[in-house]
């Protein structure tokens, strides 16, 4: 074995590839609308088997698939900014410490900016967006599993203290919210994966 090779990460597990797959999907929808690709990709995408925890994510997965396919691209748009971003104040806040007391949410953040900053992940210069945006935090939860390899014990960690806290209770507000569609689809697969990983990481 050459030493260059020897440097090489080694390969993510297949199921592992799977997580921050899905991770990566999550961060990508909440954190903008899907265009035309995405939404084809989506819709195209294979099934997923029902596992030993049951068949709610890979229902979850089917609905979503099918609403990716009829959806129109456009009108997932306008939701989307309807839902997250309105004029004034959004329907749904797409930000964890909205979901979290006053105080607590406050901690929360600066726990969240010292564990981040401490990893080389602060936010980029130019960005005026609180790092607890609920797509920014399935994006360090994709990056932990598929770029840093990080062991199981530190993604519990960040999952417990920054994702699972406020996970349910935005899923359910966008499920709940008037206009919701697409993005009504789209938490309901959040919520089963999330509640799926919250599982595990207890098991362990």
């Amino acid at each position: 074995m050459s030493a260059d090779s020897a440097a090489l990460p080694p390969a993510l597990a297949p199921e592992d590839a799977a997580r921050a797959n899905f991770y990566g999907l999550l961060a990508r929808l909440l954190y903008a609308p899907p265009d035309r690709a995405l939404l084809g990709a989506l819709a195209g995408a294979g099934e997923l088997a029902a596992r030993g925890d049951g068949p709610g994510l890979a229902l979850a997965w089917r609905e979503l698939k099918a609403g990716a396919a009829t959806a129109e691209e456009l009108s997932v748009r306008d939701e989307f900014e309807t839902l997250y971003i309105g004029t004034g104040k959004a329907l749904v806040s797409p930000y964890a410490g909205a979901y979290l007391s006053g105080a607590r949410a406050v901690e929360r953040l600066v726990a969240l900016r010292q564990y981040l900053a401490e990893r080389g992940l602060a936010r980029q210069a130019g960005v005026h967006e609180p790092e607890d945006h609920v797509a920014a935090l399935c994006d360090v939860m994709r990056h932990l599993i598929a770029e840093q390899h990080a062991p199981s014990d530190a993604q519990r960690e960040f999952f417990a203290a920054f994702v699972w806290p406020a996970a349910a209770e935005f899923c359910n507000a966008t499920e709940k919210a008037e206009p919701a569609a697409f993005y009504r689809l789209a938490v309901r697969f959040g919520r089963s994966f999330l509640e799926v990983e919250h599982t595990l990481f207890e098991l362990e």
